[in-house]
């Protein structure tokens, strides 16, 4: 059982007094002849501990505003001599000292103030009672107290009024003079024999103050509690200045109330701030309210940390308050253990207790819920028996949830409609394409059989949620219609480009997208009319709750390029915001006529782009450090770390020549065996904890390559994340007799890159002789964000750096090669990459592409700033930058090759401005009405991040001449592109002036 400290606040006075009043002494002391000297010191002390279980400020009545000095008859009880301290006469300084921690049984250091003075007017030898009272203006002179402080009992028993309003109005305070400053005997006579005396005074507040904390490492994996407020309730209206509070009790003079309903309610302190409406959207944004297993902890007890004051209120001992005290998992009465009658208040009318308001979610499958959530808790000085809310007590309270946090612990108010329907919110499916989740719905039947449900997607958006409308064309939403553009599907879906005529024919075609039903609900897996053979619902009994049932439908994103012509896409192109859609669910039960329809939000979280693969050489066995991070805005600077809405883990799915690639743990995760061969090790992370593990490696074997794919499931496991790994540089191949590429674009004829993150040099078509070093590939404007098409210009200005010349090139002067030409093999046994090497990569159904951020060999961690994160250039050194891309991967084998878009983002320089830096070939600026509304993801494809390969000469593909294939970062293009797009010719003359584009040169062996 733990131990409960009590402290009372010791006030060591010396009086320096102003303004004394001597009453008749008619009495002779016995205790010697003389006068006395009074002197004393006055330290101010935090509140005595309290209630240490694991909106006002917290010092709010730690001042002193006026201070009295009362002496009274030893034998007659009756006040001889008073007097106010003036705090003109006294000396203030600070002081340190060391209190105890009852919380933790240490001591801490404070810093208090200490006040000195000596009291002008002498004192005859005798013995007295004498009180010191704090913060009472006018306690002398005003006529509310003239009669009360005439006698020890009437100064004892003055009333005080709390004032709601003004919570450091409260801090009255008493304290009687002893010249021991350790006595705590209770004796508060004074005995004054002795020509210099020094006093101390312990001085109480009459009022106590509660912090609440919470703590939630003991909840259940995907449980959610966000506080909305706390509050404390049913205080005193009244309280006696020096004697025990008793509300209610026989005798109790002071505001008597009939009962509870007639004590007002105290301070309440607001964790969310504003309106809640309908729509009010749970999850990450709330995370400064939110308590999980991974995130566990929110408030302090500290002294100045948030506080609820009251007055003392004495309600004596009583049943035991803990709500299920036989542990029996029922509400206990009290003499009636299991007994589920909750006797109101546990039968202490005039007690007094702090309420929490919270919202409830548990999106486990061992127990669903989703609702309104309250606990109270009466307060006293154990969490037992006693209901004595003493004053001058800091009662430190930690809520401390267990479980599914709505089991019976406090006094929990949570209710679930029997029979209903639960559905857990808010739910997230992964920002990659041709992904799936599970959606949990909890039905209580009630007894009555399930006749069917119903899904049917209601709005499904392509656009951004709660974006600002800068960062897309906010006129082509298509909320509530248009539903074939969005990213949600409620069957299966396969194929990774859509070709059909348009996105609405393949979206309503059998089975349609956006509708299913379900009719079997025996237990078990089932599929529905017209869905693919893996395409199941489940249904499962629930085990512990009667007639209740949770049944898991599927939902899909959809593919990666819907209609290429048009950009839309099921993977989520924005790094910062979610995408949002609404599922109605309704289910109908046998015997009941209105069916239950719960509309349930779906977001599509953020793409994560940070990390997205890391690149060691074969002899580099330097650890990396991952942890998740994305963009809080579009135009934000900085990456910033993220919760899972959920547990989450991370483990190597696919592993490639041997097993020199391992995870760790770190941060609040952990290693944990994998029990399933065919996986490795799996780290786990808690519920609300951040994605955070180590990535590590042994020396490689330098003749071979070494290649993972890790993949993190992350809220709840309903969101995936790869991130792609390779420890070696050696020339290789993604599909068998396919072509074996080289891992580094080309910085010359004769040179490769030296890394595969290094973007290498820009060439115009065919010349080898004028590489235009990576060093020129550099923004106009320091921080590339919020561009605007003015802001692309020729830069530099001076002409450009030339590999392997000492003097700069204009644009002009660069020469290219003809359309009928091609560029000449490099050196070695290199050759450029050729159309049908490309389209291998794509036609395969082995070979996928991810896009995002690669870290090299002088990288040990996850870059923040995103100059770090997108600037690699191969000058740098040691500096951890990465850069950004598109990984080409064989799901099947794990192995893996880097396309760079350059650290600028634009892997291409456009003939048709002179040598501007930009991505977009045709595009100078936001595209233009009316094709925008067709097309909206292409708005601002002008300033959006991708990159050109040339071919190594052109080829005609289905009837059009091809010379590039084309990397759009954005929208997950992978194809190639005509000559029209990147060439500036005529049929029978180039022009000298403006010339060809400048793109990338990618190399495979001969």
């Amino acid at each position: 059982m733990k131990r409960f400290i009590f402290y009372t606040i010791i006030c060591s006075m010396f009086f320096a007094a102003t303004s004394c009043r001597d009453n008749l002494m008619t009495d002779e002391f016995t205790i010697g002849k003389g006068n006395a000297s009074v002197y004393a010191i006055l330290d101010f002390k935090p509140m005595s501990a309290a209630l240490t279980r694991t909106k006002a400020a917290g010092n709010a009545i730690k001042d002193i505003t006026s201070l009295h000095v009362l002496l009274y008859d030893y034998d007659t009880k009756k006040l001889i001599k008073s007097c106010e301290i003036d705090n003109n006469n006294y000396k203030e300084e600070e002081i340190s000292r060391t209190d105890p921690d009852a919380e933790n049984n240490k001591t801490a250091e404070s810093t208090t103030k200490r006040v000195t003075f000596g009291l002008k007017d002498k004192i005859p030898f005798g013995r007295y009672y004498m009180y010191a009272v704090a913060n009472i203006p006018n306690l002398l002179t005003g006529t509310a107290y003239a009669e009360n402080i005439k006698t020890i009992d009437g100064l004892k028993s003055l009333p005080l009024t709390w004032n709601g309003s003004d919570i450091s109005a409260n801090g009255q305070m008493i304290g009687y003079f002893a010249t021991n400053s350790s006595s705590r005997s209770g004796d508060e006579s004074l005995v004054l024999n002795e020509n210099a005396v020094k006093l101390h005074a312990w001085l109480r507040r009459a009022a106590s103050k509660v912090t609440i904390a919470y703590d939630g490492s003991a909840l259940k994996e995907g449980v959610f509690i966000y506080l909305q407020s706390v509050q404390i309730k049913d205080i005193p209206k009244q309280c006696y200045l020096g004697k025990e509070n008793n509300v209610g009790a026989e005798g109790y003079t002071l505001n008597a109330p009939a009962s509870g309903q007639d004590m007002p309610d105290g301070e309440i302190m607001y964790y969310h701030e504003g309106d809640k409406s309908d729509d009010f959207e749970y999850g990450e944004g709330c995370t400064d309210h939110r308590i999980t297993v991974g995130t566990p902890r929110l408030g302090s007890h500290e002294e100045s940390a948030p506080a609820l004051y009251f007055y003392e209120n004495i309600q004596g001992a009583g049943k035991d308050k803990r709500q299920d005290a036989d542990g029996n998992g029922k509400l206990d009465a009290p003499g009636l253990p299991g007994d589920d009658t909750y006797i109101l208040k546990d039968d202490k009318p005039y007690g007094t207790y702090i309420e929490v308001k919270a919202h409830y979610i548990s999106n486990n499958s061992e127990r669903l819920g989703n609702g309104s959530i309250t606990y109270r808790f009466m307060l006293g000085q154990d969490v037992k028996k006693d209901y004595n809310a003493r004053r001058n007590c800091h009662y430190k309270l930690t809520l401390k949830f267990k479980n599914f946090a709505n089991e019976a612990d406090w006094h929990i108010e949570y209710e679930e409609p029997e029979p209903g329907v639960m559905t857990p919110e808010p739910y997230y499916i992964s920002y990659l394409y041709n992904h799936s989740m599970m959606y949990p719905v909890k039905v209580n039947t009630g007894g009555r059989k399930i006749e069917y449900i119903k899904a049917e997607i209601t709005d499904n958006r392509w656009f951004p949620h709660n974006a600002n409308t800068e960062i897309y064309w906010a006129e082509a939403e298509n909320k509530y219609k248009d539903q074939w553009n969005g990213f949600l599907s409620l069957h299966k879906t396969t194929q990774p480009v859509l070709k059909e005529n348009t996105n609405e024919w393949h979206y309503n075609q059998p089975p349609k997208r956006g509708e299913r039903m379900y009719m079997d609900f025996s237990v078990g897996e089932h599929t529905t009319t017209g869905s693919e053979s893996d395409d199941k619902y489940r249904v499962e009994k629930h085990l512990t709750e009667e007639n209740t049932y949770n049944i898991y439908l599927p939902m899909y994103t959809r593919a990666k390029q819907m209609i290429v012509s048009t950009g839309y896409t099921g993977n989520n192109p924005y790094v910062a915001y979610q995408r949002r859609a609404e599922v109605k669910i309704t289910t109908k039960l046998a015997g009941l006529e209105t069916p239950f329809e719960n509309i349930i939000p779906i977001y599509q979280v953020r793409r994560v782009v940070n990390p997205k693969g890391i690149y060691r050489s074969a002899n580099n066995n330097k650890s990396f450090h991952v942890v998740l991070k994305r963009l809080p805005q579009e135009n934000a600077t900085e990456f910033a770390t993220f919760q899972s809405e959920g547990p989450w883990k991370a483990y190597i799915v696919k592993a490639y020549n041997g097993d020199g690639i391992k995870i760790s743990g770190s941060g609040q995760s952990e290693l944990v065996k994998n029990e399933d061969p065919a996986y490795g090790d799996v780290v786990h992370g808690k519920t609300g904890s951040m994605i955070d593990f180590n990535v590590d490696f042994t020396a490689g074997n330098p003749g071979a390559n070494h290649y993972a794919i890790i993949r993190v499931e992350y809220h709840n496991y309903t969101c995936q994340h790869l991130i792609f790994v390779r420890q070696g540089n050696e020339p290789d191949n993604l599909l068998d007799d396919g072509a074996i590429w080289y891992a580094e674009n080309m910085r010359s004829k004769t040179e490769r890159a030296s890394t595969p993150l290094d973007e290498g040099s820009l060439f115009k078509f065919g010349n080898w002789d004028a590489p235009i070093d990576a060093l020129n590939n550099k923004n106009p404007k320091t921080l590339w964000i919020r561009v605007e098409p003015a802001d692309f210009k020729l830069y530099p200005e001076g002409g450009f750096d030339i590999v392997g010349k000492t003097s700069k090139m204009a644009w002009s002067k660069i020469t290219y090669a003809s359309s009928s030409e091609a560029f000449t093999d490099p050196a070695g046994d290199m050759r450029v990459a050729q159309d049908a090497d490309y389209r291998a990569l794509l036609e395969s159904d082995d070979i996928e592409q991810g896009y995002g951020i690669l870290y090299g060999d002088d990288a040990s961690e996850t870059a923040d700033h995103i100059n770090n994160a997108y600037g690699y250039d191969y000058e740098h050194s040691s500096e951890g930058r990465g850069m950004r891309g598109c990984f080409v991967y064989n799901k099947t084998t794990g192995k893996n090759l880097f396309f760079p878009i350059g650290a600028s983002g634009y892997g291409h320089r456009k003939y048709r401005e002179e040598g501007v830096l930009r991505y977009a070939s045709g595009r100078t600026d936001y595209y233009p009405l009316p094709g925008v509304n067709d097309r909206p993801l292409f708005y601002d494809l002008f300033r959006r991040p991708g990159a050109l390969y040339w071919y190594q000469k052109a080829e005609s593909v289905n009837g059009e001449a091809m010379i590039a294939w084309d990397i759009n970062y954005f929208t997950f293009d992978f194809n190639n592109l005509g000559m029209s797009n990147v060439l500036n010719e005529t049929s029978s003359t180039k022009n000298p002036v403006i010339g060809s584009s400048a793109c990338f040169v990618r190399c495979v062996k001969k």
